[in-house]
């Protein structure tokens, strides 16, 4: 998930049952990262995928 808030832009990786618990989560995730609670301007899901043993996924970091 891709993050845009007033503490700046964040990704955040969740793993959920469905789409509605995984925002919940990231919600929940940058509650708890931040002092106070930051104003959450746009949360974008950009990737879906599986997770299973031994999985692993290169994220490309922007710069």
């Amino acid at each position: 998930m891709e993050v845009l808030c007033d503490q700046g832009s964040f990704v955040v990786i969740t793993a959920a049952e469905n789409e509605e618990n995984a925002f919940l989560a990231v919600d929940e995730h940058l509650e708890r990262h931040f002092l106070t609670v930051p104003d959450i301007q746009e949360v974008t899901m950009v990737e879906k995928k599986r997770i299973t043993p031994g999985a692993a996924y290169v994220i490309e970091a922007k710069g």
